[in-house]
């Protein structure tokens, strides 16, 4: 399988660069990409405004091909958001200021995990792996 190169992925997002910070996550960073796999990348635009949130994420369907898929970042589920957080490769911005603005999330995460996990799973094995993997 010919995967696209980081420079090959900056290249095609390079619209986005002077607007957002942008990061590549899911099975591209974890190499395990398959023929059918897309590249998963989230884009964060630092707005609470849900609706603002939602014109943003309409306007990223026309910026790649259909082979990514370009989430905004805010809009996603919080479960989503900290599988990110946990892995992920800075396409635009600085990474520190990345990371610092994923601690909101990560506090987040940290006050409600033991509520959305507890609710979760068929059995306590499963419920137990998945919180070994979260903390």
């Amino acid at each position: 399988m010919n995967l696209p190169t980081l420079e090959d992925i900056k290249k095609t997002l390079e619209k986005l660069e002077e607007t957002y910070e942008i990061v590549l996550y899911g099975s591209y960073i974890e190499n395990s990409m398959r023929p059918t796999s897309d590249i998963d990348i989230s884009v964060l635009t630092h707005l609470q405004d849900k609706q603002k949130n939602k014109l943003i994420q309409y306007d990223l369907f026309s910026v790649a091909p259909l082979k990514y898929d370009i989430r905004v970042f805010e809009l996603l589920p919080i479960f989503i958001q900290i599988s990110i957080i946990k892995n992920y490769k800075v396409i635009f911005g600085d990474p520190l200021e990345i990371s610092e603005y994923f601690y909101y999330f990560r506090k987040k995460w940290d006050d409600c995990k033991n509520r959305i996990l507890s609710n979760q799973f068929s059995s306590l094995q499963e419920r137990l792996n998945l919180m070994k993997y979260y903390q």
